[in-house]
């Protein structure tokens, strides 16, 4: 990678860092412009450091724009696990434009996706199908947010890592909370609260103590 290159992307990951997501912009797009090779894999990493930039921005249709271009080319070099990110990524992207119609059909497609080619990766298949129920759930249909739960969980269950089965109880949590259900809701939360701690992870454990007082408040 070209020296003034490199040196772009470090000042745009340090102001990441800070929270100055516009100077962090300006940099990534400084660098694509030097790249100025869209089928390189180095023009690609920056793309995708620019889409979170505008997700951390709340610039959801910034963030769209960059992550249809990564599709296109993970499609065109058939990059299988690239192609799953990516449709991960979009649907999350238009549920955070609340376009949860289209979102909810894009992780239909994305899980179908994951099913024929990844069956195995069970982190992978919990996440999309956790997905799936935060949609159902805005979608105000709650019944069709537990199926996806539960599939969630069992997928979770089965690939025996601890922090997928951490955020799948965190998402189990939010949907007992969301029905008023105060102590399965706190129970589903500490469980998770566990496993974050088990492995470290502070800042999600952090994240659970805020639900654990909601449900205090709430009760």
């Amino acid at each position: 990678m070209d020296k003034e290159v490199h040196q772009l992307i470090e000042i745009a990951e340090i102001a990441m860092q800070a929270n100055d997501f516009a100077h962090a912009e300006k940099k990534y797009i400084d660098a694509l412009y030097l790249l100025d090779d869209p089928k390189s894999e180095e023009y690609q990493k920056v793309v995708n450091k620019l889409a979170k930039c505008y997700a951390a921005q709340e610039n959801f249709a910034g963030s769209k724009e960059c992550l249809e271009e990564l599709l296109f080319y993970a499609k065109k070099n058939k990059n299988l696990d690239k192609e799953a990110e990516y449709l991960h990524a979009l649907a999350v992207n238009t549920r955070n434009m609340e376009e949860y119609d289209l979102a909810s059909l894009m992780c239909e497609e994305e899980i179908t996706f994951r099913l024929t080619h990844f069956p195995d990766d069970y982190c992978g298949l919990a996440r999309s199908y956790h997905e799936a129920a935060t949609l159902s759930l805005l979608q105000r249909n709650p019944m069709k947010g537990k199926v996806n739960l539960d599939k969630a969980k069992k997928y979770a269950d089965k690939s025996e890592d601890e922090e997928c089965q951490a955020g799948i109880m965190r998402g189990l949590g939010d949907y007992h909370f969301t029905l008023n259900e105060l102590e399965r809701a706190r129970d589903s939360y500490l469980e998770s609260h566990a496993l974050y701690m088990k492995n470290k992870n502070e800042e999600a454990a952090d994240e659970l103590l805020a639900r654990l007082k909601r449900v205090e408040d709430a009760g």
